[in-house]
């Protein structure tokens, strides 16, 4: 089993997300703005409420069936009454309780650097989401670079984002569900060795913003922050950041590097991922910090609202 930790920030004020002026542009903040008051209106029309309804319905060769093995440490379905699902809940819960405070209906998963098992934790956190009454979720596997997420779900190939963006189906069409959850997953599609600039054009902006008024949550399985630029492109579309550090993996000189490319008002907290240790060490001030596991001589990142979690 490995051990979660997560420090959950206190909310510091929101951000102006940023968006492109035209199509595969970079984004600027005044065209994202007007674009997310055009989606957010089109949403709240009569006609949109039935359009809903039909949205979120798949048909059935759209419903993944996942059968997770220990492998792929799918713990919030294979082992569904264990410590480590009772964790993901507790993530969830905290998550929740944070949302009452400040806006977080769109949250992105990422990490320092590759193999720190992020995918595996935006998995298990949207499924412990989707578990929790009234909740519909969404995972978005917006790392095209190395989609790992749609492994976890499906035995067979699915398409998403990029098949999407190329024009080859709707968005609506390209939505699988979750087999007995109100959870819902938007795939990659076909990996791209550089998704840039898919992931920087109004298009891709305008479809997340659409796609949330859907939903009550949107996990964002991201690309590393290092050494692509692709997690600070989405952190802009989304209200918040969650960090997965390995416990023994990350240096903290390239977590802190990562760290600088998101706005830290963002920040949500972090999750301590194969940690050997619950010690923890809280910064006066309440800000984020570090404390180090004298015993292996590992060094883990902490903040002032820490919580051992076991996963």
């Amino acid at each position: 089993m490995s051990r979660i930790f997560d420090a959950l920030q206190r909310s510091q004020g929101e951000t102006p997300t940023s968006r492109a002026a035209t199509p595969n542009q970079s984004a600027s903040p005044e065209a994202l703005a007007s674009a997310m008051d055009s989606a957010a209106s089109e949403m709240a029309s009569p006609e949109s409420a039935a359009a809903h309804a039909d949205w979120l319905s798949v048909p059935p060769e759209r419903v993944l069936h996942p059968n997770p093995t220990p492998e792929q440490r799918i713990i919030t379905l294979s082992d569904h009454n264990g410590p480590g699902a009772e964790m993901f809940r507790v993530l969830a819960t905290r998550l929740a309780h944070m949302k009452d405070k400040r806006p977080l209906s769109k949250l992105l998963v990422s990490s320092a650097v590759v193999d720190e098992g992020k995918s595996v934790v935006a998995v298990n956190l949207a499924i412990a989401l989707s578990q929790r009454p009234g909740e519909r979720v969404l995972l978005m596997e917006a790392d095209l670079r190395r989609p790992t997420a749609s492994n976890l779900l499906s035995s067979t190939p699915t398409v998403g984002i990029t098949e999407w963006h190329a024009g080859r189906l709707s968005i609506e069409k390209a939505i699988y569900r979750v087999s007995d959850l109100p959870l819902w997953f938007l795939s990659a599609g076909e990996g791209l060795p550089e998704p840039l600039p898919i992931l920087e054009s109004l298009e891709f902006a305008n479809m997340v913003e659409a796609v949330s008024a859907h939903f009550d949550w949107i996990v964002v399985d991201s690309t590393p922050m290092l050494p692509m630029a692709d997690a600070a492109s989405l952190s802009r579309l989304c209200d918040g950041v969650l960090v997965v550090v390995r416990e023994g993996h990350t240096r903290r000189k390239l977590l802190n590097k990562g760290l600088e490319s998101i706005d830290r008002k963002k920040l949500v907290g972090l999750v301590f991922n194969e940690a050997e240790s619950q010690q923890t060490a809280y910064n006066q001030a309440g800000a984020y910090g570090y404390y180090s596991n004298k015993k292996s001589g590992r060094h883990s990142a902490g903040g002032d609202q820490g919580k051992a979690a076991t996963a």
